[in-house]
């Protein structure tokens, strides 16, 4: 799948078909991924699914900082002062999370187990 989606944007590996105002890249929301579900008639699974998942796995396995792992699901930490100063996107923090989320998926770290409907 990345080799079909190489070269379409500099900086997004899924860039979305819209961009914003000033042109730039705008990520996918969401939406792609429920469209996905529904054109395979999988009702077993949500979106939410997806990303509850690897917010379990950061926590347990991962050991990620929570602030870490809220950022890499473009989640806000903190109340309204704290988000008022902090105006990192961790991005160099993130790099090696989301490089060990795809190993464990890939099946290279850890134990996946495939999970079927009885």
């Amino acid at each position: 799948m990345l080799e079909k989606v190489k070269g379409l944007d500099p900086d997004l590996v899924f860039p979305s078909r819209m961009r914003a105002k000033d042109g730039q890249s705008r990520p996918q929301t969401d939406m792609v991924f429920r469209d996905l579900l529904l054109r395979t008639k999988r009702d077993d699974i949500t979106v939410h699914g997806f990303r509850s998942s690897f917010r379990d796995w950061a926590s347990e396995s991962a050991h990620a900082e929570r602030e870490v792992a809220e950022a890499a699901l473009a989640h806000t930490n903190g109340n309204e002062v704290e988000q008022a100063y902090h105006r990192s996107d961790l991005l160099d923090r993130r790099r090696p999370l989301m490089g060990a989320w795809g190993r464990f998926c890939a099946g290279e770290q850890g134990t996946v187990v495939q999970m079927v409907r009885g």
